[in-house]
């Protein structure tokens, strides 16, 4: 199915959405069908022996990890997002709570969803390109029940807002990219936003009105309410956190509210020259290239088969590969001197702007490096040293620990880093 995204405004119930200056809808946008996203077709075997294996027969080597994924846990029942999945769809109250003014209604939503856990909170106007396929039966829509009938047009009338309610990986976690710590950051975050959605869409029912889940693309939705720029590296970098945030679901409803816009972080602009993420890719799934067409949508293309095939072989050391976050220059903490080199970069006209970015990314790399591969340390953790080994922490020991204790880097702020020397046609699809 596809939907039209040139239509006249004045004539046409649904206009072309502008998402700002990263993304383009240049042409016709046909709905993704679930199917034929990455976990889906792993599911069903699409993606060959050495990914589905690692999806149903692989359970990981670390106890944190196995809560957080029901696939990878040794049972499924300690995993919270497998209760959450199958738990019964709540319905809106008899009672609907009258709403006069949709501004004041949205101002109280998002301090209900600051409440909750939201580390960003924005609303966006529904829009038919956004919505997946049609087909209610496609595994993709477990967290919030079954998808009700109807075209994505249909869906939108009756659902015409959308909530895009998210998590932020901890700062301090995810600058231990491939490694544990960084899938804690990136596992735990999944799971308090299940929680989160789940919490936000029980309130919204109570109020009276009606909300649906996995029926859109979060990143869509994303870019349509503000909460960021899509960068080369295919996230959604946003104001505060950068790409460091979790958009795995967004909030349909139908409850008055009022849509924030697009916003202007510069992003664009940086992406064209930084390419940090590009060059540190181990799988070379970012281009250095331009932006393309694709599915009606001018962006920069990520190739997912390749980012997605790598995890069979590294199980062992890590689940998530999040190189491209932790390189990125926006992933950085909350400081002023953050808020000042994009707020420079925002209020600069923009043909300015790539002198102003050649001397941002010059700092970055003097001071965060051009690879960060930080030390961290955390619970039993150490990127110090190799995955499963430990080590003394105290500069200076001189015990001894026995054969278990392995010693850290030789340079003690610099992590452990599984090498990935192979060709990326590794992980390119084999018949």
């Amino acid at each position: 199915m596809a939907v039209s995204v040139k239509p006249d405004p004045q004539t046409e119930e649904f206009p072309t959405p502008y998402l700002g200056r990263s993304v383009r809808i240049v042409g016709p946008v046909a709905n993704i069908e679930p199917k034929n996203l990455p976990h889906p077709m792993n599911q069903r075997g699409a993606l060959g022996k050495a990914l589905f294996n690692w999806m149903h027969s692989t359970i990981s080597p670390d106890p944190l990890a196995r809560v957080a994924f029901e696939r990878h846990a040794a049972d499924k029942a300690n995993v919270i997002r497998t209760v959450l999945m199958r738990a019964p769809r709540g319905k809106p109250a008899e009672e609907r709570v009258k709403v006069d003014d949709p501004a004041v209604m949205t101002k109280h939503l998002k301090r209900v969803a600051k409440h909750l856990g939201a580390d960003v909170i924005r609303i966006a106007a529904s829009h038919p390109s956004f919505m997946y396929g049609s087909n209610p039966n496609d595994g993709l829509t477990t967290m919030g029940g079954d998808r009700p009938a109807g075209t994505p047009e249909e869906l939108v009338r009756r659902f015409p807002y959308v909530i895009v309610a998210t998590k932020a990986w901890d700062y301090d976690l995810i600058k231990a990219h491939r490694h544990h710590i960084g899938d804690a950051a990136y596992d735990f975050t999944l799971e308090r936003s299940n929680l989160l959605h789940s919490a936000l869409a029980g309130y919204i029912q109570e109020l009276g009105y009606s909300t649906l889940r996995g029926a859109m693309n979060p990143q869509a939705a994303a870019l349509a309410a503000g909460v960021g720029e899509l960068g080369r590296n295919g996230m959604i970098i946003s104001e505060k956190f950068g790409p460091r945030i979790h958009l795995t679901d967004v909030v349909m409803t139908d409850l008055p509210l009022v849509p924030d816009k697009p916003v202007d972080l510069g992003v664009e602009d940086f992406c064209k020259i930084c390419r940090k993420c590009a060059i540190t890719c181990p799988t070379n799934s970012i281009t250095f290239e331009g932006k393309q067409i694709y599915n009606g949508v001018e962006k920069y293309k990520i190739k997912w088969e390749t980012c997605y095939r790598l995890r069979p072989f590294t199980v062992q050391y890590w689940g998530q590969c999040l190189t491209c976050v932790t390189v990125c220059p926006y992933t950085k903490p909350n400081t002023w001197w953050r808020d000042l080199a994009i707020g420079t970069l925002r209020h600069t006209p923009i043909p300015l702007r790539p002198l102003v970015v050649r001397g941002l990314k010059a700092l970055d790399d003097k001071f965060w490096g051009t690879i960060p591969n930080k030390r961290v340390r955390w619970l039993d953790y150490d990127t110090g040293i190799k995955p499963g080994e430990k080590a003394c922490t105290v500069a200076g020991c001189t015990a001894q620990h026995g054969e278990s204790h392995a010693q850290p880097a030789a340079d003690s702020q610099v992590g452990y880093y599984f090498p990935l020397k192979e060709n990326t046609n590794r992980f390119v699809k084999r018949g």
